[in-house]
C-alpha cells in the first residue's frame, strides 16, 4: 500500500477484498443492497482510476523508448 502526502491509498486487491466481504455481509443479510451498490460504485470507480493510471505509464514508458531511437 503507497502512501501520498500521508494519505493511505487503497490497491485493487484491498478494493476487490471489499467488495467481495461486502457481497457475503448482503447475503448474510447483514449490510443493506443500497451500501453495497455504493462500494461496488466505488470499487469501479477505482478500479477506472487504476487502469488509466496503467496506461498512462505504459504510454511514458513507450515514449521513452521511443526517445532513444532516435
Amino acid at each position: 500500500m503507497d502512501t501520498m502526502n500521508n494519505k493511505k491509498i487503497l490497491t485493487i486487491d484491498e478494493a476487490t477484498a471489499i467488495l467481495s466481504e461486502t457481497l457475503e455481509e448482503v447475503a448474510q443479510r447483514k449490510t443493506t443492497v443500497r451500501r453495497a451498490s455504493a462500494v461496488a460504485r466505488l470499487v469501479l470507480a477505482l478500479a477506472k482510476v487504476a487502469e488509466i493510471n496503467d496506461l498512462k505509464h505504459r504510454v511514458e514508458f513507450l515514449e521513452q523508448a521511443l526517445k532513444k531511437r532516435k
